[in-house]
C-alpha cells in the first residue's frame, strides 16, 4: 500500500508540467512514457514486475500506468522481417528476369547479324529486285547488296573447315575444281569447290549475279574466296548427293533404287531450276546440265547446281575441246560455247531424261564405242514401235512402264533439231500433266501398302 501511495505522490507532481512536453522520462519507472491525454499514460516497464494500473481518488484526468504487452511487439518484429524476405526474394527474381530478357535479345541480335553476314534465307531475298514483264523476272544486274547474301570467306575459316583442304574430306569434282565437304564456325555443314588454275579476273562479277539468284530447285551459294592462285566456292551442303547415285552403279548400270513416281518428281523439280534461270531477264543459260549436277537434298527435292558460271568456264571447255572426250550432254549443233542458247540447255536436260527413264548412264560398259552412247540408242530405236520401250528401265514395274514411255518420247524431243526442242516452261507443264495422270494410282498404291515418305528405306 505504502508503494501505491508512492506512485500516486509521484504522479500528482507531473501532472502540472505535462502541458509544456509530450515526452516525459519518470523516475518509478525503468524506461521513458509516453503520455496519452486525457486520460492515460503508457509506461513501457514498471520497476514493479507486476506494473500498475490504478485510478487515484477517482479521477479519470489523472493518467494510468500499464504494462507493454511484449507479444504485440514480437509481431511487429516478425512481420518486418517477413517483409524483408519477400522484398528480397522479389528483387532476386526481378534481376533473374532481366538477365534472362538481356541474354535473348543478345542471343537473337547475333543471329541476325550471322544471318545477315552469311547467304540470303531460302526466301527470296529483298535485296534482288524482281518484277514480272513479259513473264520474264527483272534482276537487278548490279545487285548493290550482293555482300549481305554471298560472303566473302577468309582463307583461315575454309582451312578449318576442311582441315587444310585434307583430301579425306574431297567428296567429288565438277568443272570448277575439287569439291570438298567442310564443316564452318557456325556449324553449317558446306561444299566447297576449289579451283587452282586457270583462273579469271571476273570472278568476282560472276558470284555478284549468282548471289542475286534464289530459287528453291537451285542449290543456294554461301560465300567465296579469292587470291592470287585460286578460287573457291561455298554452296549449301546436299546430304543425298546427285542424282546419279541413286539411278546407276559405278559401272554406269541400273540399281533400281527409284520408282517412276519418284523419278518423275525430281525431273519436274530439276526442270522449275532451269525454267526460272531461263525466266531472268536477260536469261541465264546454264551451259553445264547434266545428271552429276542435279543434287538431292534430305527431302529428296531436286537441285540445279553449277549454274550462272559459264563464262568462268569457257577456257577450261576450250582445253578440253582439244581432246578426244566427247561430252555426251553437249548439244552436238553448237560451233563454240559462246554459241550456247536455251535450247542447248534444253538438249543436256532431255540427256538428263534419258538416264532418268533408262536407270543407265548416257555412256556405259555396255557400250563398245562412244558412238554407241544412251543418245545414239535412243534416236535409233526410236524408229522402231517397240523400241521406246527397250529404253525404259527393267526395274520399273509393268504399271509405270506407260508413264515412263511418255517421258522418253519428251525426252527425244529434247534431243531433236533446236527448231523442234520445247521450252524448258513447255517441259515443266509436260511433265505437271504426266504426274497428274498416274498420281491415281500411286495414291491407290499408298493407301494399299501405307504412304512411303522419300528419305525411307527405300533411299538408304
Amino acid at each position: 500500500m505504502t508503494n501505491l501511495l508512492t506512485a500516486a505522490e509521484a504522479l500528482f507532481t507531473l501532472k502540472g508540467s505535462l502541458g509544456r512536453s509530450q515526452q516525459l522520462g519518470c523516475s518509478i519507472v525503468k524506461y521513458p512514457c509516453r503520455m496519452q491525454w486525457p486520460c492515460r499514460l503508457n509506461c513501457y516497464k514498471l520497476k514493479d514486475p507486476g506494473g500498475i494500473a490504478a485510478k487515484v481518488d477517482g479521477n479519470n484526468d489523472i493518467p494510468t500506468l500499464t504494462p507493454v504487452q511484449e507479444a504485440q511487439v514480437n509481431r511487429q518484429g516478425e512481420r518486418r522481417a517477413a517483409a524483408a524476405t519477400v522484398g528480397g526474394v522479389a528483387a532476386a527474381l526481378l534481376v533473374i528476369i532481366i538477365v534472362v530478357i538481356v541474354y535473348i535479345c543478345l542471343m537473337r541480335l547475333k543471329r541476325i547479324m550471322r544471318q545477315t553476314s552469311e547467304s540470303a534465307s531460302s526466301m527470296p531475298s529483298p535485296t534482288v529486285e524482281m518484277g514480272r514483264s513479259n513473264n520474264s523476272l527483272q534482276v537487278n544486274e548490279l545487285c548493290p547488296y550482293y555482300a549481305h547474301n554471298a560472303r566473302q570467306l577468309t582463307i583461315l575459316e575454309l582451312e578449318q573447315a576442311t582441315r587444310c583442304f585434307n583430301q579425306s574430306n574431297i567428296v567429288g569434282e565438277d568443272r570448277f575444281g575439287l569439291v570438298y565437304q567442310g564443316l564452318l564456325q557456325d556449324g553449317s555443314i558446306v561444299a566447297i569447290k576449289r579451283r587452282m588454275s586457270s583462273l579469271t579476273t571476273n570472278f568476282i562479277g560472276e558470284v555478284r549475279k549468282i548471289s542475286c539468284i534464289h530459287h528453291m530447285n537451285l542449290v543456294k551459294l554461301i560465300g567465296y574466296y579469292e587470291d592470287g592462285y585460286q578460287q573457291l566456292l561455298v554452296y549449301e551442303h546436299l546430304p543425298n548427293g546427285h542424282v546419279g547415285n541413286h539411278l546407276y552403279d559405278s559401272e554406269g548400270l541400273p540399281i533400281g533404287k527409284l520408282d517412276l513416281w519418284r523419278r518423275l518428281s525430281i525431273a519436274l523439280g530439276a526442270s522449275k531450276g532451269l525454267e526460272h534461270l531461263h525466266s531472268l531477264d536477260p536469261p541465264l543459260v546454264h551451259t553445264n546440265f547434266r545428271t552429276q549436277n542435279v543434287f538431292l537434298d534430305g527431302s529428296y527435292t531436286a537441285k540445279v547446281s553449277d549454274y550462272g558460271f559459264g563464262t568462268l568456264q569457257r577456257e577450261v571447255d576450250q582445253a578440253a575441246a582439244s581432246s578426244s572426250c566427247i561430252d555426251c550432254f553437249l548439244d552436238p549443233e553448237l560451233s563454240s560455247p559462246e554459241n550456247y542458247t536455251q535450247q542447248s540447255d534444253v538438249y543436256s536436260f532431255g540427256v538428263f531424261l534419258l538416264e532418268l527413264i533408262s536407270g543407265c548412264e548416257v555412256y556405259n560398259r555396255n557400250m563398245s564405242t562412244l558412238e554407241e552412247n544412251l543418245v545414239f540408242q535412243a534416236k535409233a530405236k526410236a524408229k522402231d514401235s517397240d523400241g521406246l520401250e527397250k529404253l525404259v528401265d527393267v526395274t520399273l514395274g509393268e504399271h509405270e512402264k506407260d508413264g515412263a514411255r511418255r517421258m522418253v518420247r519428251l525426252a527425244l524431243l529434247c534431243i531433236s533439231k533446236s527448231y523442234r526442242r520445247p521450252s524448258m516452261g513447255q517441259i515443266v507443264q509436260e511433265l505437271e500433266r504426266i504426274q497428274r495422270e498416274i498420281a491415281p494410282f500411286y495414291s491407290q498404291v499408298n493407301e494399299d501398302i501405307g504412304v512411303v515418305t522419300l528419305g525411307s528405306e527405300l533411299f538408304q
